[in-house]
């Protein structure tokens, strides 16, 4: 009996340990993620350049750059109020710069110069668009 419980002790200790050093990983991996998402990146129609920027930890986007079928969008906040979560992603809202309709948003970063952005219909999860931008090599 006393083996018994030495031995479910000794795995509760281990499943304990592993999810503290599992949770101490992902606040590291959130401030690198933090860190490579701020930047200018291209959509995939490469028509559009959106900075993303920190404010206190959360992450807005607005248009530095345009094409010229798209100049009158310039300035215009793309990107609002994007907080991180766990496994790399951020949870926020997008606004489409033309029609100014208002989208939920996750953006997550799939490597270090590509962003994965899929927009899904206010408080539903019924997919709007997914895109892939690029980051704006220096």
């Amino acid at each position: 009996m006393e083996a018994n419980m030495m031995m479910v002790s000794f795995v509760l200790l281990v499943v304990a340990g592993g999810l503290i050093a599992f949770l101490v990983r992902e606040q590291f991996l959130g401030a690198d993620f933090q860190h490579n998402l701020v930047g200018v990146w291209f959509n995939e129609s490469l028509n559009v350049r959106v900075l993303i920027y920190d404010v206190d930890s959360v992450f807005q986007g607005s248009i530095v750059w345009a094409d010229n079928m798209n100049n009158s969008i310039l300035g215009t906040r793309v990107l609002e109020n994007l907080k991180v979560g766990m496994f790399k992603k951020c949870k926020g809202s997008y606004i489409d710069p033309v029609s100014a309709k208002e989208f939920d948003v996750t953006v997550q970063l799939k490597n270090k110069s590509l962003l994965k952005v899929t927009a899904f219909h206010k408080n539903t999860q019924d997919q709007a668009f997914v895109q892939e931008w690029k980051l704006m090599k220096p």
